[in-house]
């Protein structure tokens, strides 16, 4: 710094003699004459001093005159110093130039007069001390104003004091006004509580001495949750200084979750007492509690219409139940699957979840672990009650209830479930499936309206899945409407055309005058022909007529006692011509006693000729074998052929209405004879099953009990079109396996 009675002038000369040439000239009581012998040195030297004049030498290694005066005038603190070049080599105009440019004040050549250098210096010395005495001057008038001022100031708060007193009298009384808010103050460091108002009972429970009392009081009754908001806030506020504002629960003392809105300010207690923060937390409970209603509303209104016209995109049963998948997971569950119920045993639909790995091994646990039927609760407990279930907080004990080993239980505990719900999907009144919504890893506990949610969901589902049914079965009635008028159109017209002809033959024997002169045997076949056909369109006309009766529901037995022997005989002779035509022998085997039974002789007669003429259309050229085995209280009939036989995939659809093992381009008929075997033999309380390979022929067997009751209770028709809905339902009696 610079002294008051003696100047330091700085001398940076990388040339000792060149310093001591100076020291010489300059030499005077009142000068501090400092050295430096490089550029470094003197930068380090002006780190802490501040001399009156710096003398350089512009030649220097390293660090030379000029580059040293450029980071001198960088410097706040330096850059008004005097800067003086000396040098003995750089004498050009140029670097006299660059000197100045460099901000030196002069530049002397070597050799100098030392009168002049000396007179220079003495200048900006002078300069210097003059400057220092204006300092000093500015100085003492600056504590001259800051007296005054102090004066001033402490008048005002002599002022000041008197108001804060009114003021803070009429704060507390306006603290104890609030009956709807808290006022408080903490230390800013400890958060120690320094005051609270009254409210602060009545709003949270606790006595206002624990306030105080209790050390971090605050920190340990807000809620877990939002403790780390809280303490951010306070950061925000002791940085910025600012207001700052948060909402956040506490825990009451009955340990209900209040919700506060809290304004947090720092506050100056005084210049001994410092720094505090106060703060105003009013309860919003309320107001929170009404904007998640208003919020559940909207996300469960948002939902269910995204459910809807995603739902509504589909007309596919699987594919429906797929995209409730979808849409459920993550929005409403974080594991979501459906049960349906398929030839009365549980089977899981769907499981989705985020994570496909995990999705893949659930669902190998699910299917390895399935529904137990003795658990009162899960998938089966819904499907016997028709009814929701709900578990807020899974408890242990349900686990336990499912669980059906020990490895079990392990592993339901390891996905951790932490909520659930399970919803039945009905439809027509009957229960076809399940909707499983599980909370797991996102930690969320169902309520109310997630219950609500859910089940709303589960009706649109069913009521798309329902349309999705509706719209699969007037596309099959479609297709079954359209085969059957061209199998019909084609099948009616086939016994028409020769029986047209035949017609036609004899009226043109009638109009020449011929008919008289045919020939017996010739007219006789004409009328053989056409009463064949008229037989045949009768017999289709026949099974158009049994199938409306059984869709009717008004297909009725006329049971009576018959030798069920004696009338396969009368079949087979009566069709004994038609064998012949098709080339095919008959082998009947039965017991040597009559073989008696109470039955529908004319309904039973109808499912030995279907038979019979099937085995002879199949398998023409081949022998049929007919064997009839009776047992004390049964009766096995099986028709046996050499034919082309019937594919796997095919042996269970060509009991159904309009259905063929083989296209009407090989074999004639509407596709409703062995429908109407079915059909019959069900009525009498039997059933039908075909054994065959392909090309190795086909065999038919039907069992009877011997004696069918009078009145046979009627089932309702079986149609394809009810065939959907018939899979999906259940019966809640029902013992599932």
């Amino acid at each position: 710094m610079i002294n008051t009675n003696k100047l330091d002038i700085l001398l940076v000369d990388d040339r000792e003699e060149n310093l001591l040439t100076l020291e010489s000239v300059l030499n005077s009581p009142e000068f501090n004459l400092v050295k430096a012998k490089s550029g470094d040195e003197a930068l380090r030297y002006l780190l802490e001093n501040e001399p009156a004049l710096i003398l350089m030498d512009v030649q220097m290694p390293r660090l030379d005159g000029f580059e040293t005066a450029t980071i001198i005038k960088k410097s706040e603190r330096t850059r008004d110093i005097p800067i003086i070049f000396i040098t003995a080599i750089n004498k050009d105009e140029v670097y006299t130039q660059k000197g100045y440019q460099h901000g030196a004040v002069d530049y002397i050549y070597k050799p100098y007069d030392a009168n002049i250098l000396k007179s220079k210096v003495s200048v900006f010395v002078d300069l210097a001390r003059k400057t220092q005495k204006l300092l000093q001057v500015e100085k003492r008038i600056l504590q001259i104003e800051r007296k005054e001022r102090e004066q001033q100031i402490l008048q005002l708060e002599l002022r000041s004091l008197k108001r804060e007193q009114a003021e803070k009298q009429r704060y507390m009384d306006l603290v104890e006004g609030i009956t709807n808010g808290i006022v408080w103050s903490a230390d800013p460091d400890s958060l120690t509580t320094t005051f609270v108002s009254p409210s602060a009972e009545a709003i949270l429970g606790y006595p206002i001495e624990k306030w105080s009392s209790e050390k971090s009081f605050l920190m340990n009754h807000i809620h877990p949750d939002d403790q780390t908001k809280f303490l951010a806030a306070l950061q925000r506020l002791k940085t910025e200084n600012t207001l700052v504002g948060l909402e956040h629960r506490f825990i009451a003392a009955d340990h209900r979750e209040v919700w506060l809105h809290t304004g947090l300010r720092i506050a100056q207690l005084g210049e001994e007492k410092g720094r505090h923060i106060r703060g105003l937390s009013v309860e919003i409970t309320k107001i929170k509690e009404a904007e998640e209603v208003l919020k559940q509303s909207k996300r469960r209104s948002d939902f269910l219409s995204e459910a809807s016209l995603v739902l509504s995109e589909s007309l596919d049963y699987s594919e429906t139940l797929s995209q409730v998948s979808r849409i459920a997971v993550p929005a409403l569950a974080d594991w979501f699957a459906i049960h349906v119920i398929e030839d009365q045993t549980v089977k899981l639909l769907t499981l989705t979840h985020n994570d496909p790995e995990k999705t893949a091994s659930i669902k190998k646990i699910l299917e390895k672990y399935p529904p137990h039927k003795n658990s009162p609760y899960g998938v089966l407990n819904v499907f016997r009650t028709g009814k929701s279930e709900f578990h807020p907080i899974l408890k242990d004990e349900v686990l336990q209830d499912l669980a059906q080993s020990k490895e079990h239980l392990d592993i339901m505990r390891g996905v951790g479930p932490k909520s659930a719900i399970l919803v039945p999907l009905t439809t027509h009144g009957k229960t076809f499936g399940v909707m499983t919504l599980i909370s797991a890893e996102s930690g969320y506990l169902y309520e109310e309206n997630d219950l609500k949610m859910a089940e709303d969901l589960a009706r649109r589902a069913a009521v798309a899945i329902d349309n999705a049914n509706f719209y699969q079965q007037a596309q099959a009635a479609i297709r079954v409407r359209d085969d059957f008028l061209s199998v019909a159109s084609h099948e009616l017209k086939t016994p028409l055309t020769p029986l047209k002809l035949q017609t036609q033959i004899l009226m043109r024997a009638l109009h020449n005058g011929s008919l008289e002169g045919m020939m017996p045997e010739k007219l006789e076949k004409i009328l053989q022909t056409s009463d064949r056909q008229l037989d045949r369109l009768s017999f289709l006309i026949d099974e158009l007529l049994d199938v409306s009766r059984i869709s009717n529901g008004k297909f009725r037995l006329n049971v009576e006692e018959f030798d069920l022997t004696a009338l396969t005989r009368d079949i087979l002779e009566r069709f004994g011509g038609q064998l012949a035509d098709s080339k095919c022998t008959v082998d009947l085997k039965a017991p040597k006693d009559p073989v008696v039974v109470i039955w529908d002789q004319f309904r039973i007669e109808q499912v030995l000729i279907n038979l019979l003429t099937n085995a002879m259309k199949y398998g023409a050229g081949k022998p049929i074998h007919i064997e009839i085995k009776k047992t004390s209280s049964f009766v096995d009939v099986s028709v046996r052929d050499h034919g082309i036989g019937i594919k796997k995939v095919d042996q269970k659809r060509i009991f159904e209405r309009f259905e063929r093992a083989v296209t009407g381009n090989h074999f004639s008929g509407l596709g409703l004879g062995l429908y109407i075997v079915a059909e019959a033999l069900q009525a009498h309380g039997g059933k039908i099953k075909v054994e065959s390979v392909p090309e190795q022929g086909s065999t038919f067997t039907f069992s009877l009990p011997i004696h069918v009751p009078q009145e046979i209770p009627q089932k309702l028709p079986r149609d394809r079109l009810q065939d959907g809905l018939q899979k999906v339902s259940i019966d809640p009696h029902a013992t599932f396996s």
